[in-house]
């Protein structure tokens, strides 16, 4: 009988071993692939839903494109920034100071412009001639005092170029886009945008602080807790303001209200200021804020006897509240 070689079984060829083409198209290879695909996708779904940003606690005005950065020190606080944005504005426009008395004063005693010859007429009325409602912060009373240095709607800095440019800055921060005419004008009252372009430029957020057109939106805000981590909080006055803190009073019809309850959302005309110092020696508190006779504004307010802030020290300002910075 012939001797035979065994007929080789090992190793086989690649083709014999797996009889699909390539392993990785095997149904259970398929299977598991259409699974990890599923899986990607519901976890990408997922993240997707975490890492959008949560709705803020009331609606806000879309800002328009705003591409500036403010340069603050090196680790500086959210409180410090609050501060030093507020200086550097004040600086820009020119170093205006106010000075409120006890003499019931409220009068210009520094301004990089000269006194003005006549108010210019301001009838509320936007660039296409329609009537603009008036805003909630206008201050509709006139004081009677002709020794104090003052500036009327239509005049000072914020009726020059460089301060319509500016004041244009802080409306974008609520989307508006005023023209230099609507600026002067009683009914486009820039104060409360002021105070919500520092506070952005700032760092701080929506679950901090939130823009308005009206110094009462962030003050209703404040006093009724709705934000998850709140910049400010509400405390009657009389008392001592810190640098960071603001300082509100009302203006025209509820110029005399007599507690922070009272106070309508962005229907009770207000005004706040953005405290930068307190000199105790003088007995001072120094707070800047926008559109305070024309121009972002220092006022230098007297005290009380007792050191602190109150209602009726000064009745050009009967101060209300003080909104505590519950910041670093």
């Amino acid at each position: 009988m012939p001797f035979r070689l065994p007929q080789r079984t090992s190793p086989q060829p690649y083709s014999q071993r797996f009889p699909h083409k390539r392993p990785q198209h095997s149904p259970q290879a398929r299977t598991r692939t259409w699974q990890g695909l599923m899986a990607v996708v519901a976890l990408a779904v997922l993240c997707g839903c975490s890492t959008s940003p949560p709705r803020p606690a009331r609606p806000q005005a879309v800002p328009l494109p705003d591409y500036e950065r403010v340069a603050t020190p090196p680790g500086a606080t959210a409180r410090e920034r609050v501060v030093d944005i507020a200086l550097q504005e004040w600086r820009k426009w020119g170093s205006q100071v106010v000075r409120i008395g006890r003499d019931d004063s409220a009068c210009v005693t520094q301004s990089p412009l000269p006194a003005p010859t006549a108010a210019l007429p301001g009838n509320g009325a936007g660039a296409n001639g329609a009537t603009v409602q008036p805003s909630a912060d206008v201050d509709m009373e006139e004081d009677g005092d002709s020794q104090c240095l003052r500036f009327p709607d239509g005049t000072g800095m914020e009726a020059t170029p460089q301060g319509c440019r500016m004041a244009q800055r802080y409306w974008g921060i609520v989307g508006e886009a005023p023209d230099c005419r609507q600026v002067t004008q009683g009914a486009w009252a820039w104060s409360a945008v002021f105070i919500s372009w520092v506070m952005r430029k700032a760092g701080l957020d929506n679950d901090q602080f939130l823009t308005g057109q009206s110094h009462s939106m962030y003050v209703v805000d404040a006093r009724d807790g709705i934000l998850p981590r709140p910049a400010f909080h509400v405390e009657p006055v009389p008392g001592l303001p810190r640098p960071g803190d603001m300082i509100c009073a009302g203006r025209g019809r509820d110029k005399y209200l007599s507690d922070p309850s009272e106070i309508g959302f962005g229907t009770t005309p207000m005004h706040c200021d953005i405290v930068v110092e307190v000199d105790r020696a003088a007995n001072v508190v120094k707070a800047i804020g926008g559109n305070v006779q024309q121009s972002v504004s220092m006022d230098v307010i007297d005290l009380n006897d007792a050191g602190q802030l109150d209602g009726f020290t000064n009745s050009h300002m009967p101060w209300l509240l003080i909104l505590r910075n519950d910041l670093q």
